[in-house]
Order: C-alpha cells, then sequence, then structure tokens
C-alpha cells in the first residue's frame, strides 16, 4: 500500500484528507496499487470525525512506518512546519506542502535534503490555490527563458479592492466584511501590507529566473492608503486598482515589488475580481500566458495537493535539483520609466495648466467633487489626480517637489500598468 500521512487537520489539511478518502478508489485504479490515507497528525481530538481513525500525536510514529511513501505538511506558520518538513526528509520520505512560508524561507535547503535523500519536495499549493502555477514553470513553461511575471496572488486584498469599487466602500468597511467572511484573519497584517504576496512572487521568480529570490529582499507596499476616491478616479480614466506583485528578470537581474498600481481597462489581469487570483508569465515562445482560478480555499488548495502526491506516484524515481537549489538571485531596484498616478493633496481643483507645466502635455489630469473626504472625514470640495508621462523614481521626486505653489503634497503615488 503507498501510505500518505496529513500532518495540520486544518481547513487545508481536511480537504486533503476529504479528497484522499473520496478518490482512493480512482487513484488506486489509475496506479494500480492501493493508495490511501494513513495517519492525520494534529493536536485537535478527531474522535467523532471521519478523520479519527487515522490520529495520531506523534511525527515519529508516522517516519518510523516504512510504507508510508509521502508525508504532506498544511501546518500554518513557519518553525514547526519547516521542522517537521526536515524530519521528514531526512527520514526518506517525499514531502508536500502547502506553506508559503516555509518554501519562501527553506525552499533551496529543502529542495538540496530532498535531492540527497533521492526524495522529492513538492509544493504546488504554497502559490495561487488551485491555479496550476508551479508545475506548468517547471515543466510545460521550462523550454522557454521567462522573463516576466505579473500576478493577483493575494485573495483577500483582491475581494477588498473589488468591493470598495463596487460598493462604494472604504478601506475599513470591506476589511470588516473579509473578516466575517473569512478572507481576512483577525489580523489582517499578513495580507493587506503585501508580505502575503511577496512570498508568492518570491517562490515563483526563484523558479522562472533560476536563482532563489529571499522574500526580505521584495519592496512591499501594501492597500491601506488606498481610498474609494482613488477606484473613482482610476475608472474614470480606464483603469482598475490591484494589488500587483510583480517580478522582470533583465541582464541577469530581477526587478521586483509588490505594491497597488493602476491596471489599464483590457489588460489580462485588469479583470480579475473578487477572491480569484491570476498569475501573468511572458515566456521566450510563448509570449504571455495567464493562469487563472480561485487562489485559495480548502477545495481548491487540496486539488493542488493532491496533484502533487499524483505526480509523485506517477514518477517515483524523478529526481532532480532546481537550478534557484544552486544559487541567490540579484535582485536589484528598479529605475525604469513607468507611468504615475498622483492624488494631490489641495483644498480646491488645482489649475491644470499649472499640472501640465510641471509633469508635461501628455499628462491626464483627473477631478471629482466630493461632499466629504472619506480619508479624513472633512469636507472636501474637490479631489485632484494626475495621470503622468513616463518618469523614472529620481525624476518623479524632482516633479513632485515641484508641487508647492500647485498643492499641499502628494498624498497618495501609485505605478500604472500599462
Amino acid at each position: 500500500m503507498y501510505k500518505i500521512a496529513v500532518c495540520g487537520c486544518g481547513v487545508v489539511g481536511s480537504g486533503v484528507c476529504d479528497a484522499l478518502m473520496d478518490q482512493k478508489e480512482k487513484l488506486s485504479r489509475r496506479f494500480a496499487r492501493e493508495v490511501g490515507l494513513a495517519y492525520v497528525l494534529d493536536i485537535k481530538d478527531l474522535s467523532g470525525t471521519r478523520y479519527g481513525q487515522y490520529k495520531t500525536d506523534d511525527l515519529e510514529t508516522i517516519l518510523s512506518d516504512p510504507e508510508v511513501e509521502t508525508v504532506v505538511i498544511t501546518i500554518g506558520g513557519l518553525d514547526l512546519a519547516a521542522e517537521y518538513c526536515f524530519r521528514s526528509l531526512r527520514a526518506k520520505k517525499h514531502v508536500v506542502t502547502s506553506n508559503k512560508a516555509v518554501v519562501a524561507a527553506h525552499g533551496p535547503e529543502l529542495e538540496r535534503l530532498a535531492f540527497e535523500n533521492r526524495r522529492r519536495f513538492m509544493y504546488e499549493a504554497s502559490v495561487g490555490g488551485g491555479i496550476p502555477i508551479i508545475r506548468p514553470l517547471n515543466i510545460c513553461l521550462f523550454a522557454n527563458d521567462i522573463t516576466e511575471i505579473q500576478g493577483i496572488l493575494n485573495g483577500t486584498t483582491n475581494y477588498m479592492l473589488t468591493g470598495m469599487f463596487r460598493r462604494h466602500a472604504s478601506f475599513d468597511e470591506m476589511l470588516a466584511r473579509a473578516q466575517r467572511k473569512g478572507y481576512a484573519e483577525a489580523d489582517p497584517t499578513a495580507d493587506v501590507d503585501g508580505y502575503d504576496a511577496a512570498r508568492k512572487i518570491a517562490i515563483l521568480s526563484s523558479i522562472a529566473y533560476g536563482g532563489f529570490v529571499d522574500y526580505r529582499e521584495v519592496p512591499c507596499t501594501g492597500i491601506r492608503k488606498v481610498a474609494l476616491v482613488d477606484h473613482e478616479l482610476a475608472d474614470k480614466a480606464g483603469f482598475a486598482l490591484k494589488l500587483i506583485a510583480g517580478s522582470r528578470f533583465e541582464n541577469g537581474k530581477v526587478y521586483i515589488s509588490v505594491e497597488p498600481k493602476l491596471v489599464r481597462r483590457g489588460h489580462l489581469l485588469s479583470d480579475v475580481d473578487s477572491v480569484y487570483n491570476a498569475v501573468l508569465t511572458k515566456g521566450s515562445y510563448t509570449g504571455d500566458t495567464l493562469f487563472y482560478g480561485q487562489g485559495a480555499g480548502k477545495e481548491a488548495t487540496a486539488s493542488a495537493v493532491v496533484g502533487d502526491i499524483i505526480e509523485l506516484l506517477g514518477a517515483p524515481e524523478k529526481f532532480s535539483l532546481p537550478d534557484f537549489a544552486l544559487k541567490n538571485a540579484e535582485v536589484a531596484k528598479d529605475e525604469t520609466p513607468v507611468r504615475y498616478y498622483v492624488r494631490l493633496a489641495s483644498p480646491s481643483q488645482p489649475a491644470a495648466g499649472a499640472l501640465l507645466d510641471l509633469f508635461g502635455e501628455d499628462t491626464l489630469c483627473l477631478f471629482t467633487k466630493r461632499e466629504q473626504d472619506p480619508w479624513e472625514e472633512k469636507i472636501q470640495e474637490c479631489v485632484s489626480a494626475v495621470i503622468t508621462p513616463p518618469f523614472t523614481p529620481g525624476e518623479l521626486d524632482e516633479k513632485l517637489g515641484g508641487l508647492d505653489g500647485i498643492c499641499a503634497r502628494a498624498k497618495l503615488v501609485l505605478k500604472v500598468l500599462d
């Protein structure tokens, strides 16, 4: 029997257990051997549930069973989950995990350890939930030189931004709604400040560009400063507002960031709404390829975990060391000229002519009248913004320094994804 152990019977872990039990006959028939769940390790009392008969409290029970070939790690957090991954590989078990924190922090070490022990470390479910993206990067798109990845990789923030626009709601209102629905944690920092997306784009970039990208080097700007009026002004100009996790590989260097951007209507990412995720890759042979689907959730993520198990069953002797496990990528500051959205802090509508003189004739000036400024809760007659021509970051700083006499300052600055 091909025994599988699941460590962590929370949302994702229980979904994996359900899939393995429900699809046991189908899996066994496909691989001409009995395939099934053997152990569920969890601190909770599972008696009275369908998982109770598999319950164990000790990882060593799993690791000492010679018939256990794959250990699935769906525990959250970093330290304990990482320890279980390392111990399982040292015990010569394949490891499948959905834990992005572990992959982002310890991916190269775990890949090397797996290779040394002739086992595999699999993590399709760590990015994009049920969206197949890691396996396509490793296999289907391998003939390509991947030069760029742009993605909406966090369902919580995408749900919030979509709701702000559609419901004419504030950041705080949509955060509370996301928490009630279970999309956001009580402490939403990892989501709304971009850290979750940073781990995911670091993982994808490591695979695509062949050098390990440390997620701690990814510049992050979250969505806390985005207001309803920014959605209104963006829409008026033909843009949607999204939290974009993106990277580019050029001249041996990786340029990477997580930040809210204005995305041109018609762009492949502009209509990715609510809790859905999408990843857009640019390949030397394929051009643009879009992967779209549910980025989180019990069933979708469990599907990705079982997909890794199926690959292990189908190719048990496949042992390869990814390029990113052998070297680190060089992460550089991006000085490429881009257009910017600049919301201006001004008690009245500034003269369009003065803004054009400052930013250039190709500047798009946006104005909207409002009875109340929702981010400061005071009456304000007009909100003004511009979409600039392309500038480098240094050039933009110089322009923003020239706002004296036109308005008080720049209240929000976002890049534009055309």
